[in-house]
């Protein structure tokens, strides 16, 4: 438990701390969303939204747990340890950029209000921390500009039915993807459908430039194992099918993208040109599976 904090009694001194604090960042770009976010705090039977911050996070004041420590005189100190309770964040885009998701956290008092604590998911089974909050492009987000583009519909061999959330990343055809962080990470939506948009990578010693132009030789992994959904469907927005929880996707068992259909052979990496989008499939097939 938190201490809580001694309340002045000249109302002018009292400030409002930003407690319950989330950073969502575009998968594809890096950069931090406010715009367009729907973020929803679920917790004993209570729905409190979260406002956007000029500082290009979520905030919010009046949760449960929060809204006693929230009070500072500016004296008093906080203890920096989690508050006593975990909170279910759903998380949708009104400008239908990216995909909804849900996640559990917790958050922290802390005794320095100018230094927000961000918040981050409660994953337990994934390789390193989820340090903050990804949000993965549909597969029918408008392309940037200045960004690769990546297309295909993937399916699962054995059960010949679309892999739907499966968990997509791209790397440099030189990086060691049991090392190197991944130059983006996609999800499949629930038809197996998916659109993977990043910048092209600068300085790259694997860039080619011969007869046909710049190239870049880019390698696609893949990780799959139906995604649970922590959001029964008599709950969800009209003409939603599914929310998936976030750590259910990136606590998914890597799978292996196929060349062929008849054979196990692993796709090879693929060779990608500005102003081209590559469409990912399995030779002699209109999709791209996986096993």
């Amino acid at each position: 438990m938190s201490a809580l904090p001694l309340i002045s009694a000249n109302p002018d001194v009292v400030n409002r701390m930003a407690l319950g604090v989330l950073r969502f960042v575009d998968a594809a770009t890096g950069q931090s969303v406010t715009d367009g976010l729907s973020v929803i705090a679920r917790v004993r039977n209570k729905s409190i939204s979260a406002i956007p911050s000029p500082r290009g996070v979520h905030v919010f004041h009046q949760l449960p747990g929060l809204s006693t420590v929230s009070l500072w005189d500016g004296e008093a100190k906080l203890n920096p340890e989690p508050l006593p309770y975990e909170y279910s964040i759903e998380v949708r885009d009104t400008s239908r950029r990216f995909f909804s998701t849900v996640f559990k956290t917790g958050f922290f008092a802390w005794s320095d209000a100018a230094n927000w604590s961000v918040a981050t998911p409660v994953c337990s089974n994934v390789g390193s921390p989820v340090k903050e909050v990804p949000l993965f492009s549909l597969p029918w987000r408008s392309q940037r500009a200045d960004c690769a583009l990546v297309r295909g519909t993937l399916w699962h061999r054995s059960a010949a039915k679309p892999a739907a959330w499966a968990l997509l990343r791209v790397y440099r055809a030189a990086d060691d993807p049991a090392t190197a962080e991944p130059l983006v990470e996609g999800v499949t939506d629930a038809d197996g459908e998916f659109m993977l948009m990043f910048p092209w990578p600068k300085s790259d010693p694997s860039v080619l430039n011969g007869p046909k132009g710049l190239h870049w030789t880019m390698r696609f992994k893949a990780w799959y194992d139906l995604p649970d959904s922590q959001v029964p469907e008599n709950e969800l927005p009209d003409g939603e099918q599914r929310l998936p929880s976030l750590c259910s996707i990136l606590e998914q068992q890597a799978a292996t993208l196929l060349a062929e259909f008849g054979t196990d052979v692993e796709l090879p990496p693929q060779e990608m040109t500005p102003d081209q989008t590559l469409l990912l499939r399995t030779t002699g097939t209109n999709v791209l599976y996986l096993k």
